[in-house]
Order: C-alpha cells, then structure tokens, then sequence
C-alpha cells in the first residue's frame, strides 16, 4: 500500500471492527496493521478482508489472519504456482512469445532438465516448491512483481502476446513496442514508412493500454466501494434486527 491508501485502509479497518460490533484499533495499531502489509495493493488488502468477513461470523481479524489470506494469491498479480506452471510449458514451443515472472523464468529454469529427461511429473513438483519460495522470499523482501517477455520466432503469435501483455498492464506501451515485429518489407514500404508505422503502433499502444498504476488506482476504487456498499447494508440489516426486536420488546 502506498502513503495515499492511510485514509482508505483506516476507513476500511473500522468499518470491518464495527461490522463485528468492535471499536477500531488506535492510531499506533493501525500503523502496524499499515507497516505489516505495507507490500500489498489496497485492493488485494480490501479483497483480504471481505474473505474474512464472508467466513468469520464473531471475531475481527488479527494482521496475522489477513496476512494469511493474501498469502494464498490475493496479495499481488503474481499468478498461482499451478499458472505459472502452465505458461511455463508454452515456453517449451520455441515458436511462442511468453510473458511470465521473473520468479516464473527462474523456477523453471531449475526444473527444466527433468522436464527433459521425460519426468512432467517429478518436473512440476520441483517448479512449484522453487516458485514457492521464489515467491515468497520476493514478497518478504517487498520486490514488485517483475514481468519480462521470451520471444519466439512466430512474429504473429508474439504480436499477440506482447500487445495482450501491454494491454494487461504488464509491460510498459514502449517496451511492448520495441519487441513487436517490424512491418513486413514486402510491402514495399520505404524507411520512412516504416519508422511512421513503427509510431503509430506506439500510439495506440499507449492510448489503449491502461498503466499499472491506473488500474491499481481503479481496482483501489472498485473495491472499497464494494467494501463500503457491502458494510452499510450489514449496518442496515443490524439496525432492522436491533428495530424489530426493541419492538416486540415493548409490545
């Protein structure tokens, strides 16, 4: 979480304590709840919550209980083991562009000579407990998940995959750019074409695709509003019971 999320996240936090009917940490504990999960997106953290709300029906979570959840895949755009395992196998296909995690690329580069002997099985196994810890160790050590591309030869499939990756956010619009194929010379354009084509795909990138930083800013959005929309009508079915109880109460 960034300095700008502090007023979202203590909104968040108290909102999750009195849906449990709780008063809301002090300031100095919610400057350790904001210290221990410093390394997360606002919404992974916001989506953390609503999991544990939706499956704890007494007790307010503890940072070690919200850890835990984005722990298990919500805590940034690193994809599952078992995800990264598969776009590891395109990688096998020296005609496809893959864009995968630094922690993806080195994973598989510690299984790949089993994976050549024949043994999938006993390959896959050694590529998730690397990824594991990979993972674990880039999140401990609060690294951003790095995406890079390996380029195969097919310039249509790369084309794909790099222009997919840039409009997922995943690599930069000048980075995607630089690595898609140039126009076919057979076309008779001139260099000067050539180079205005070149721009012009560089353009569209960037007016298509979305930067990271948007999208975190939107999903940010999405799911506090979510998260508010979801405690006021907790706050209204309480209030409904709390009425209809003082009621029958006084009859």
């Amino acid at each position: 979480m960034h300095s700008r999320d502090t007023s979202a996240f203590a909104d968040l936090l108290a909102g999750v304590f009195d849906a449990y009917n709780r008063v809301a940490p002090q300031p100095a504990t919610q400057m350790l709840w904001l210290r221990m999960l410093e390394p997360y997106e606002f919404a992974a953290v916001s989506a953390a919550f609503s999991q544990y709300v939706a499956n704890e029906a007494k007790f307010p979570p503890t940072p070690a209980q919200i850890l835990a959840l984005l722990g298990h895949g919500t805590g940034d755009n690193r994809p599952s083991a078992d995800e990264a395992w598969a776009t590891a196998l395109l990688s096998r296909d020296e005609a496809e562009t893959v864009v995968w995690t630094q922690e993806t690329a080195q994973a598989f580069a510690s299984c790949r000579s089993v994976l050549d002997l024949g043994d999938e099985v006993g390959a896959r196994m050694a590529f998730k407990g690397a990824y594991d810890r990979l993972v674990t160790r880039s999140r401990n050590e609060r690294r951003q998940v790095a995406w890079q591309a390996s380029l195969g030869w097919d310039a249509d499939r790369r084309e794909r995959a790099l222009t997919a990756a840039g409009n997922a956010g995943l690599l930069p619009a000048p980075h995607v750019a630089a690595l898609l194929p140039p126009p076919d010379p057979s076309n008779g354009m001139g260099d000067d074409e050539v180079a205005a084509e070149n721009i012009a795909r560089l353009r569209k990138l960037v007016a298509s695709a979305m930067s990271p930083s948007e999208k975190r800013r939107r999903a940010a959005e999405e799911a506090s509003q979510a998260e508010r929309d979801r405690l006021d009508a907790l706050k209204a079915e309480t209030a409904a019971k709390v009425a209809h109880h003082q009621q029958g109460a006084s009859a």
